[in-house]
């Protein structure tokens, strides 16, 4: 793993970890399925984009 990946618990909070991951964005996806009997009531397709504007524009 390169060094600029590499994370040290002891150095980095919460707070770094956070901005390091906006800084270079961040996509998550998700299905959310709600069936009653083998019926499909509702699905959910989520997707968050997390990045910062700057990243965004580019």
């Amino acid at each position: 793993m390169p060094e600029e990946y590499a994370l040290d618990p002891t150095t980095e909070g919460l707070a770094d970890l956070l901005d390091r991951v906006i800084g270079r964005g961040a996509v998550i996806s998700g299905d959310v399925l709600i069936s009653l009997a083998g019926i499909d009531l509702i699905r959910l397709d989520l997707r968050l984009l997390l990045c910062s504007i700057d990243e965004a524009r580019r």
